[in-house]
């Protein structure tokens, strides 16, 4: 446990641990007395000991126990009620454990995965989230209800002491999960009422929290289907509320299976007290009950509906157009993308017919309503957190994807962490060709703790090294002024082994979204993948805010679609007499430093993802403007605080990198 409370993986602080367990069992065993433990000691063993805990933490050891290992809980507590008993048992155990790390097979330690690829704070927000899932995968078949929630706890507590039990547990319910397991690994913060409690706790308080249910537009194809149900949170005086006329369209991640979102209240009532906006969030239908495009439609015909009545299904006024923002995160961040480019879409089919392309919504009209001949207004703004944007689970990135990956890491406001992510995908300039990490040169434990160099005489060999044969420009059938990029894995298949969001989970989320009778064309549906988008359609996409984890298996798919829109747009100018004076050209994307998927879910504990949450709604505030009832943030200061939050590198590192970066585009020179 010491490592993960590290922050760090480390076969050495394993260790560690069992070497520090074990001298001190010694120590009490050969200096204590006789017949009498200290008294804090004395009263822990004499409460391990008694009758009901030897019952209670003998069948946690049956439940828990998923290997031979299993069960250690239960090595340190016996039947006996001798005075060393607890602490017997320990020393009986480490020193086992001892004698098999110093076998001679084990001086050679096997090196691990994990050990620098994530931030410490994010790994101990991941080990956390890995003790509860285990615990909850293991009493969820208990009933009744009320105990299932008290031993969901119980266990949790088990496998933080043990987290590598809790990781062997989760590794095996996710090879073959079930619709049941996704729901109650994600859904545990709002389905378990202790959980549930302590969140609210930490949570600003609201003045109004409740659940409508708004009706499909009475001009869509779609008006006798069942309303949509809305979660409407709102953190100012109920008398302002029906004069609002700028509010938040949230749409709720959870892989499109789960997470309703009462499970994502940590963020939403940050958003709400933080901005003063009215915040929506749609409880969308979820697979495998109800397949794509269920999903789609539903959040889309919630934001015709909201347009087509000026937010009066929502308990506004309704006579002032309402501005709204849409916010997405995972699976919420592919369907706000996906909402955009339906409506630009429909606007796009409507200029091209000529029927009625001229018209537009306006407030003069009270009987307007949205419908096919009519032109839909665009969201103010979009903001992406980790959104999933390619349902294409291919292995290699396209030459094209990563020259986009190299323009976002030179004109990104955070290039340094960009520049990290790409040299995270030149493969061969590690040792291991599944390393996503620098490997060549790594210090031991003793010359990090004594701030010496790494030892550059045990400096590794990296592949590109070993390499003894260069194709020529003839062979390779390319002009010798390409610039051809190296050979490079998508995201998905770099972070293979991610403590979030893992291949087998991938998989089933994607069977479970597509359904049985679904077979879309994954090069052309933007609808399902917004990442294959027209550039057409791109050009026209309102202000997009972008936000993603730098060891995120969907972090491809933030930069790439980010990098796809400034093209389009960039090229859209060039064609105009007026071109854009924005640089970025309205998309802003921020990559956080050593972190992966789903941190809004660790608000309570991940001081990083608190800070991220602050932005995002700094964001929505500079979507929909501030006005004079709300604190004003100015845009530099916002900026710098999210550049604060995403990488904090310095300039000679940075320099370097740029280095190696630059390797992946190389030109190819005669032969």
């Amino acid at each position: 446990m010491l490592d993960h409370l590290a922050g760090r993986p480390s076969a050495n602080w394993k260790r560690t641990q069992i070497i520090i367990t074990l001298c001190t069992s010694l120590f009490l065993l050969l200096n204590g007395k006789r017949y009498k433990l200290p008294k804090t000691l004395g009263l822990e063993n004499r409460a391990l000991t008694s009758e009901c805990l030897i019952f209670l933490f003998s069948h946690i050891r049956t439940i828990c126990a998923m290997e031979n290992r299993a069960g250690h809980l239960a090595n340190v507590i016996h039947y006996t009620k001798r005075p060393y008993s607890t602490w017997y048992r320990w020393y009986r155990y480490s020193f086992s454990c001892i004698l098999v790390l110093l076998r001679p097979d084990s001086f050679s330690v096997a090196p691990e995965p994990l050990a620098r690829l994530y931030k410490r704070s994010y790994f101990r927000g991941t080990w956390i989230l890995t003790a509860l899932d285990a615990g909850f995968f293991t009493a969820m078949g208990i009933k009744p209800s009320w105990l299932r929630h008290i031993l969901s706890i119980v266990f949790s507590a088990y496998y933080l002491v043990f987290a590598d039990d809790a990781e062997e547990k989760s590794r095996k319910v996710r090879a073959t999960i079930t619709v049941e397991h996704m729901r109650t690994s994600w859904e545990k913060g709002a389905s378990n009422p202790i959980l549930s409690f302590v969140s609210s706790l930490l949570r600003p308080k609201l003045s109004m929290k409740k659940v409508i249910q708004v009706a499909r537009p009475a001009s869509s194809e779609r008006a006798s289907l069942p309303p949509v149900q809305l979660h409407l949170y709102y953190a100012g005086s109920l008398d302002s509320l029906e004069d609002q006329t700028s509010l938040i369209l949230h749409f709720p991640g959870g892989g499109f299976v789960s997470m309703p979102p009462p499970c994502h209240e940590d963020a939403i009532s940050q958003w709400a007290a933080q901005t003063g906006y009215l915040i929506c969030s749609v409880n969308y239908g979820k697979s495998p009950e109800y397949p794509y495009p269920w999903a789609m439609e539903e959040c889309y015909d919630t934001y015709i509906s909201i347009v087509e009545s000026k937010g009066k299904v929502l308990g506004l006024r309704g006579d002032k157009e309402v501005t709204i923002a849409f916010i997405g995160d995972s699976a919420g961040g592919n369907l706000a993308a996906g909402v955009t480019l339906k409506i630009l879409a429909h606007n796009q089919q409507l200029q091209t017919s000529s029927v009625n392309s001229s018209f537009v919504m306006t407030s003069d009209d009270p009987s307007a309503s949205v419908h096919e001949n009519q032109v839909i207004p665009l969201p103010a703004g979009v903001i992406t957190v980790y959104p999933c944007l390619n349902f294409d689970l291919s292995c290699w990135m396209a030459p094209s994807q990563i020259s986009l990956m190299r323009a976002e890491s030179n004109a990104s406001l955070n290039a340094t962490t960009m520049s990290h992510l790409l040299e995270s995908k030149d493969h061969m300039r590690h040792q291991s060709p599944l390393s996503v990490e620098p490997d060549l040169e790594r210090r031991s434990l003793w010359r990090r703790a004594l701030g010496l160099e790494a030892n550059h005489a045990k400096r590794g060999t990296s592949l590109e090294e070993r390499i003894k044969y260069m194709p020529t420009r003839d062979s390779l059938d390319v002009s010798s002024a390409t610039l051809v990029p190296r050979l490079a894995m998508t995201s998905r298949m770099s972070f293979f082994n991610d403590r979030i969001i893992t291949p087998d989970l991938m998989r089933a989320m994607a069977i479970l979204y597509l359904g049985p009778h679904s077979y879309p064309d994954f090069d052309t549906d933007y609808l399902l993948s917004p990442i294959v988008a027209p550039s057409t359609l791109l050009s026209q996409f309102p202000k997009l805010y972008m936000m993603c984890g730098e060891k995120d298996p969907f972090v491809d798919d933030t930069v790439i679609f980010a990098g796809r829109i400034r093209q389009a747009k960039r090229n859209n100018s060039h064609k105009r007499t007026h071109h854009d004076e924005d640089p970025d050209h309205g998309v802003t994307v921020r990559i956080m430093e050593g972190m992966s998927h789903a941190f809004l879910q660790m608000i309570p504990f991940l001081p990083d993802a608190d800070k991220a949450t602050k932005a995002i709604g700094r964001w929505a505030q500079q979507i929909l403007g501030s006005d004079a009832t709300r604190p004003h943030m100015s845009k530099s200061r916002s900026l710098s605080n999210v550049s604060d939050i995403a990488t904090n590198e310095k300039d000679m590192i940075y320099r370097r990198r740029r280095g190696l970066v630059d390797g992946l585009f190389v030109g190819v020179g005669s032969g």
